[in-house]
């Protein structure tokens, strides 16, 4: 990451310099090209500290790394200064494969959008960060205890062939993938790492009333639409920021990732803190759910533990948010 900083900071540097001189709109000023009779736009000075922003751009990318249009790799290398935090360093002893990157305009090879249970309208919403590597089931587990040593939540959500962590925290989404093998004598899973940080900013509320604030949303809640159900099953633009919720026949709804049970719970209570009425709750093995009621409308505050998702809806029935 430290390396992304000091090349952003080099390219304008670099921008700065090659902006330096003109002072005036150059459609307006007889000011001479490079290389002309006159003095010259860019100095001498200033063509020298060009190449040295240059060699500096040039010494900056990470060496031996490739790039296509489906993101960035270096092959054998765990890259730690350029993982962000939330990944550790590399086991002793593994085998390391690569270290990936895919930016936001990276599409993907299988046109899939998504890490975990995050998926994303486009390749354009997320970035990914990546590292690949062959570990034993020791090696493994010290990895796993090396993620929850950086204060991140989560575990093992599948045991088997296939082996699956999912992890968040400090504005990070971690799922890990070891998929076990049988004919390596010396290793037995191959893993893969993946990790998303958040784009887009949680929605503040709908039509006056409070949204959550935890967890991760996986689109841009400036073009929000609600389901409008008055002529079958329409969804219909909101503006979150000032229309009201219509009378009848609507449903609305939130999802937000990398949350707890205990966010759900915190929400409903939050709502019976505003004056809304229970109407059912519950908190089984799964995950916590409540329906509540206030001035016609129905809420929910549910939470699904398979994905870390809690769920959010509204409507003017409450069979609207069962399905």
């Amino acid at each position: 990451m430290r390396k992304m900083l000091a090349l952003i900071l080099a390219l304008t540097m670099l921008l700065s310099l090659a902006a330096c001189g003109g002072g005036e709109d150059p459609k307006q000023t007889n000011a001479p090209a490079i290389g002309g009779n006159e003095d010259p736009i860019l100095s001498q000075e200033d063509l020298e500290d060009i190449d040295d922003a240059l060699d500096a751009l040039e010494a900056l990318m990470p060496e031996g790394w490739d790039e296509n249009k489906y993101g960035a790799y270096i092959f054998h290398v765990w890259d730690s200064e350029f993982l962000p935090d939330c990944f550790p360093e590399a086991p002793e002893g593994v085998k390391v494969d690569q270290t990936t990157f895919k930016d936001y305009d990276h599409d993907t090879l299988n046109g899939d959008y998504s890490i975990g249970p995050l998926t994303y309208d486009s390749y354009e919403d997320y970035r990914e960060y990546g590292v690949g590597f062959y570990a034993t089931k020791e090696q493994l587990d010290t990895f796993v205890a090396a993620v929850e040593a950086k204060g991140m939540t989560g575990g093992q959500i599948e045991d088997g062939e296939w082996c699956i962590y999912e992890f968040f925290g400090n504005g990070w989404f971690m799922e890990i993938f070891a998929n076990l093998m049988h004919n390596d004598q010396e290793y037995d899973y191959w893993v893969s790492v993946s990790a998303t940080d958040n784009l887009f900013e949680l929605p503040a509320s709908i039509s006056g009333i409070p949204l959550p604030q935890v967890g991760m949303v996986t689109y841009d809640h400036d073009n929000y639409t609600i389901n409008d159900y008055t002529d079958g099953y329409e969804d219909v633009d909101f503006d979150l920021s000032s229309d009201t919720l219509p009378d009848e026949y609507y449903a609305a709804w939130f999802s937000y990732y990398c949350t707890v049970n205990q966010d759900a719970i915190d929400y409903a209570q939050q709502l019976k803190d505003l004056g809304w009425e229970v109407v059912w709750e519950s908190d089984g093995e799964d995950g916590y759910r409540c329906c509540l009621q206030k001035d016609g409308v129905y809420a929910i505050s549910n939470y699904y533990d398979y994905d870390c998702m809690l769920e959010v809806g509204f409507s003017d029935m409450v069979e609207n948010l069962s399905y």
